[in-house]
């Protein structure tokens, strides 16, 4: 989760802190920020200086999700950070060693937060999950990781100042959101007259995506075929996509047969451009079982213009060059090619808002923006949501296509029925 933060040397004063690259946002109900605040992690006494960031400074900041979406006015870290570490103190009473950093990253912030973010991080890493009851976990019952952690949760029984602390995060720097913006619809279309998209449904339990969507009652199921009545209501014809022909075009190594998924293609031809639209439900996590999902992300990045991806976020895994490396058949993404991502899971502001941007980075656009936008969510969102998600995003590209009308990335975010700190970054 935390791969990209930044190590600073072991010194006894703060240095110079630079925030991550700013990208054009626009969210109804959130914009960003810089913050920063100063944090401390319980080290043994036998410990390296160069395992401090490794070994306990970036476990730790695992569990700053939890607390931050927990919260009544909701926010979540970009991920992309930058720690100087202040130095070490050996509390007078207790004997404990500690180190003491300073944290610095840009947040998408709730609307109402404008001055000081809680931030509740764990101070002992090796027995925080043993003190730490299902309670001390949002949905503990099911969701017991570092992701969901809320030592505030009712009956939980962990003590402030004694298994966590709590600083004021102070927002430094607040960013204005886009205005009248505009999705660039005529870079849709590639240079064979088509707009190709893939629609993605994860299933919420892995079991469930082994069976057909018609079938299966797992959540998002449920969701696949809401949408596949939608492409239907909108003229579109459709087919079934065979494996042998998924496994031919994704150029894999991996037969899928094991966990082949559901693929279906539609297709509309409109004024001067034809529509093709891949909708796939399957399993959508890491590991070979999602091989065929993998083989759509690439279906996506090299030959699309649209990728939506509705299912769980899977704390970042779902990371190109693994899922290239899974299938045995790298993904390049067209760095010429205009895209349109979407990720309605759980907090994919933080997992997939740095990465994507980087894989379309060239010479001409360094930060990979010209020809991206992405459409994250900042907390947790719901299954129950992924409908509206997708055809939202869905009804005005077609609309374009049909009849040249453009809806704005300020109408499109704000269409939406429920809010998870959900907004478009890279727009221009």
């Amino acid at each position: 989760m935390l791969n990209r933060l930044l190590s600073a040397a072991l010194t006894g004063s703060l240095l110079l802190l630079t925030c991550s690259t700013a990208f054009a946002y626009y969210s109804k109900d959130s914009y960003e920020g810089d913050v920063t605040f100063t944090g401390m992690v319980e080290i043994a006494d036998d410990t390296p200086d160069f395992l401090i960031m490794p070994s306990f400074i970036s476990r730790q900041l695992l569990y700053l999700a939890g607390p931050l979406q927990a919260a009544p006015k909701k926010s979540a870290a970009k991920n992309d950070g930058q720690i100087d570490i202040l130095g070490k103190y050996r509390d007078s009473k207790t004997g404990k060693l500690y180190v003491r950093y300073r944290y610095t990253d840009t947040f998408v912030l709730d609307n109402a937060l404008q001055d000081v973010v809680k931030i509740r991080l764990p101070l002992n890493l090796d027995d925080i999950w043993e003190r730490s009851s299902d309670n001390c976990f949002s949905w503990g019952d099911r969701y017991r990781m570092a992701y969901f952690w809320s030592p505030q949760g009712k009956g939980c029984q962990l003590v402030e100042g004694v298994d966590y602390f709590t600083a004021d995060a102070t927002i430094v720097a607040r960013r204005a959101n886009t205005t009248n913006t505009t999705p660039a619809y005529e870079r849709l279309t590639n240079s064979n007259g088509e707009i190709r998209v893939v629609l993605a449904f994860g299933a919420d339990h892995d079991e469930d995506g082994k069976v057909a969507p018609d079938k299966s009652k797992d959540y998002n199921a449920a969701n696949y075929r809401d949408t596949r009545k939608f492409l239907l209501g909108q003229g579109f014809s459709v087919r079934t996509i065979p494996v042998d022909q998924r496994e031919r075009e994704c150029g894999t190594t991996k037969p899928l047969a094991a966990s082949p998924g559901y693929v279906e293609e539609f297709a509309r031809n409109d004024a001067g451009r034809k529509i093709v639209v891949r909708l796939f439900w399957g399993v959508a996590n890491i590991g070979a079982e999602s091989n065929a999902f993998f083989c759509m992300a690439k279906e996506a990045a090299e030959r699309g213009s649209v990728f939506l991806y509705s299912g769980h976020s899977r704390v970042g895994g779902l990371d190109l060059k693994y899922m290239g490396d899974q299938i045995g058949s790298p993904i390049k993404i067209d760095s010429n090619q205009y895209h349109i991502y979407g990720f309605f899971g759980c907090s994919s502001y933080s997992y997939y808002n740095l990465s994507y941007f980087a894989a379309k980075a060239s010479n001409a656009d360094p930060d990979g923006t010209q020809n991206m936008d992405i459409i994250t969510n900042g907390v947790t969102g719901s299954f129950g949501s992924m409908t509206d998600f997708t055809i939202k995003t869905m009804t005005p590209i077609f609309n374009w296509s049909a009849r040249g009308t453009k809806m704005t990335w300020q109408q499109i975010m704000n269409s939406y029925s429920e809010r998870f700190l959900t907004g478009v970054n890279g727009d221009k």
